[in-house]
Formats: C-alpha cells, sequence, structure tokens
C-alpha cells in the first residue's frame, strides 16, 4: 500500500471512530435532555396539584365547615335510591331488606359527617400550615383529589374519589381513594418530636462545657452511643420525611437535613458508592451527577424504588449526631478544628483558663491523667504526682 491509500485509510478510520463518538455523545445528550424534560414535567404536575389543593381548600374554607351542593347533590340522590327500595321492601312485606336499607341509610348519614370532619381538618392542617414538606407527590396527588367535590363518589356503602392517574395496566393503582388515603395523605410537621431534638441538643451543651471544664465525672462525647440513642428516641417510620424535610432543629428551613445532604454526603469519603446506585449505566457506583440525584431521592422520598427506611434512619440519626457533637464541644472563636483542639496542650506557664481559652479541652487532659492544681498553680499528671498533690487536686475541685 502506497503512502497516499495509507493516509486515506488511515483518514476513513479516524472517520469512522469520530462517526462513532458523535453518535454516541448525541445518544448522551438526548438521554440528558429526556430526563430534563421528564423532570420539568413532573415538576409542572406536582406544582398543579398543590396549586388545585389550595384552591380546594380555600373553597372548604369559604362554605365554613359545610360541605357543597355537590356533595348533598350526590348524598340525596343515594337517599332516595335508598327510600325507593325501602318502600318496595315495604310493600313487600320484605322485613329483612327493610332492616339492611335502615343501616344502609344510616351508614349514608354517618358517612356524610366523616367526610365533613375529614375534609375540615385537611382545611385546618392547610391554613394553619401544620403540613410537612416531606409529603411525597402520591400523597400531593390524593390530597388534590379528595378535596375536589367534581371526582366525589358513592360506591359500596362509601365516599370515595376517582383516581385521575388510574393505570388499569398497574396492578399497584388504585382506581379509587378513601378517606382513610385522604387522612394518611396529610402528613404533619412533627412539632413535638423536633422540641424534643432541640432539648436533647441543649443537653449536650451542658455536658460538653462540663467536658470542656474538666469538671469530675464528666464524659467525652460517644458518638456511637448518642447515634442509637437518637435513633431508638426520635426517628420512626412515621416522623421520618418531617425529620427531614422540616426545620427539625430549629435553625430556618434552609439548614435542614435536605437542604444539608448533598453536602453532607460529599464530606464523606465514598459514602456514595456504599448504596449501590448506577443510574448511568458506566459500572461504577454512586460517582456521577446522576448517580447523586437517585442517591438522594433514594434517602428522602419514601416512594423512590431504592428508599430503605434502615438505610435513611442511619444516615439521619449520624446527622443529627454530627449536630450534637458540635452543640457539646461549641465552635471556638479561633477557628480551630475539633481534632486541633482535642490535641491541644498547655503551653509552659499556661494557666486553665488560658488553656480553655486557647480552644483547650481539659476533658481530653484528664483521660491522660492531667490535671490543674489550683494550690501549687500548675498542671500536674496525677498518674505520677504523689498522693498529696493528688489529695490536693481533689480539695481544690471542692
Amino acid at each position: 500500500m502506497d503512502a497516499k491509500a495509507a493516509s486515506s485509510q488511515q483518514q476513513t478510520n479516524w472517520d469512522v471512530v469520530s462517526d462513532i463518538s458523535g453518535q454516541m455523545l448525541d445518544a448522551s445528550s438526548r438521554q440528558r435532555e429526556a430526563v430534563q424534560l421528564d423532570e420539568d414535567n413532573k415538576r409542572k404536575e406536582l406544582e398543579s396539584y398543590e396549586n388545585q389543593f389550595s384552591n380546594n381548600i380555600n373553597k372548604i374554607t369559604e362554605n365554613a365547615g359545610s360541605l357543597g351542593e355537590e356533595y348533598f347533590g350526590i348524598a340525596t340522590e343515594e337517599a332516595k335510591k335508598m327510600q325507593e327500595e325501602y318502600m318496595i321492601a315495604v310493600k313487600n312485606e320484605d322485613k329483612e331488606t327493610q332492616q339492611k336499607l335502615k343501616m344502609k341509610l344510616q351508614g349514608l348519614s354517618t358517612g356524610v359527617g366523616s367526610l365533613k370532619e375529614s375534609l375540615n381538618i385537611a382545611a385546618e392542617l392547610k391554613n394553619d400550615e401544620e403540613l410537612s414538606a416531606g409529603r411525597t407527590d402520591q400523597e400531593k396527588l390524593i390530597s388534590a383529589t379528595c378535596t375536589d367535590p367534581a371526582n366525589i363518589t358513592y360506591k359500596d356503602g362509601e365516599w370515595v374519589w376517582n383516581n385521575p392517574k388510574y393505570n388499569p395496566e398497574d396492578p399497584k393503582s388504585k382506581e379509587f381513594f378513601t378517606q382513610k388515603d385522604l387522612d394518611n395523605s396529610l402528613g404533619m410537621i412533627e412539632s413535638e418530636t423536633f422540641m424534643k431534638i432541640r432539648e436533647f441538643e441543649n443537653s449536650m451543651n451542658a455536658a460538653g462545657v462540663n467536658y470542656i471544664k474538666g469538671a469530675e465525672g464528666a464524659s467525652e462525647f460517644d458518638a456511637e452511643r448518642i447515634k442509637v440513642s437518637i435513633g431508638d428516641q426520635f426517628i420512626t417510620q412515621d416522623n421520618i420525611m418531617s425529620l427531614m424535610h422540616d426545620d427539625a432543629r430549629g435553625v430556618g428551613i434552609s439548614g435542614n437535613f435536605v437542604g444539608d445532604l448533598r453536602g453532607y454526603l460529599d464530606s464523606i469519603p465514598n459514602m456514595y458508592s456504599t448504596f449501590g446506585i448506577d443510574v448511568d449505566g458506566d459500572g461504577i457506583d454512586g460517582n456521577s451527577p446522576e448517580d447523586k440525584k437517585a442517591i438522594v431521592q433514594a434517602i428522602i422520598n419514601k416512594e423512590d424504588r431504592n428508599y430503605n427506611y434502615e438505610a435513611s434512619k442511619n444516615i439521619l440519626a449520624e446527622y443529627l449526631t454530627m449536630h450534637a457533637e458540635e452543640k457539646f464541644y461549641g465552635k471556638h472563636p479561633s477557628g480551630k478544628s475539633l481534632q486541633e483542639r482535642k490535641a491541644l496542650r498547655p503551653e509552659p506557664g499556661e494557666d486553665e483558663k488560658t488553656f480553655i481559652k486557647r480552644g483547650g479541652i481539659m476533658g481530653e487532659l484528664s483521660k491522660e491523667g492531667t490535671v490543674w492544681n489550683e494550690d501549687l498553680m500548675s498542671f500536674q499528671n496525677i498518674a505520677y504526682d504523689s498522693d498529696v498533690a493528688f489529695q490536693k487536686w481533689k480539695n481544690s475541685k471542692k
């Protein structure tokens, strides 16, 4: 093959490689665009649920606790049917059917009262801003659907709502939503639990002050024990969404778990790879922006296919433990990290107060047997000093 032919062949090979690369990039770009379009559509759909729910609540509020004409129209129609059936049963002297129809009519009346109560509760929670930001997309769909009288129907002795997103080909899709579905969709802000968490953090602050001062009996922060305690005391399947999405710690919604999660995960080496999620198909778990976005959803969205309560609980407990530790040791004005403060040791001629002011932690010295002796005005290691010196130190702490 001559040089000209070889050059032509090289160009042909390069063109093939270039075409393949271009096709791969185009396919990747189209996939990203499709994902973005899907996310935009879901966001718009969610906004429509929220707007519809707000409008429905406004109408319920305007009715001052009474059901609208749509509900009473259906109730009246159902009552007429039962009355007609009852009269036929009377004519036929059918006592059993008469009794059943009386019970059905009573059930209809009771159902109206229960329906009214559920709708009024929904309105109160919405108007009082007590609904959690952790409500899922499905829960928002249900609350929007079940507060719209256009969807109400009376079926098999029960008030239900037609599901506008019903998919008969999906075995998990429900044709109708019930009052129980409505009640369960109204997840509330866990205010009582929030208060307990804040009280717990404040108790950590008080305990930390004692440890920094080297008070007798003061213990260091035991992260693993406290993490288990936080998980057992505060986190449940019923409240975990509110703890993650609402202002659990009282620092503002922008500083909640969801707002801090990406930064928190980024700060822990190889954290993303532990979830075993590979969205982009490159064979490496948790390394791409798409993987990381999916991992965040798996943690904070209980309807996500990768959601695992125990995994989410563990991460939330670790997060709350991290903040409890910050409360315990506090942030020093010098900007020293906790590890730097723990490593500090007294300088020549330094007293207890100066050491603490510099960021030192007396509790860390106590672990090594080093204490401040007020009588001798110096730091001493009680493991090596005489019993007399030890007694003087004990007396100085009284």
